[in-house]
């Protein structure tokens, strides 16, 4: 014969399992969903940087050919110098 008693004793062991697993539950599915979104905050802000670095690429690209150009023609100037001054020194 089952007894008030024992009914109250299988509901609040009912009760009891169901909390031990619902609170932990709760608590990983509230984790988990933050994790999830700092991982999509993460991803974009990554997304920015390679935007942010391919532009710096470019415009550092732009500069040194910029910059080797204009060595290039120094170099030239400084090589038709010399040829002067040697032509210059061969007559003197």
């Amino acid at each position: 014969m089952v007894t008030e008693w024992t009914v109250v004793v299988v509901i609040v062991s009912l009760l009891g399992l169901i909390g031990t697993v619902a609170v932990p539950l709760s608590r990983n599915t509230k984790a988990m969903t933050s994790l999830c979104e700092q991982i999509k905050h993460l991803n974009y802000r990554m997304g920015e940087e390679e935007k942010d670095l391919e532009m710096f690429k470019a415009k550092a690209a732009e500069r040194h050919k910029t910059i080797f150009g204009e060595l290039d023609k120094h170099g030239e100037q400084l090589t038709d110098h010399e040829h002067r001054i040697k032509d210059l020194e061969k007559k003197y």
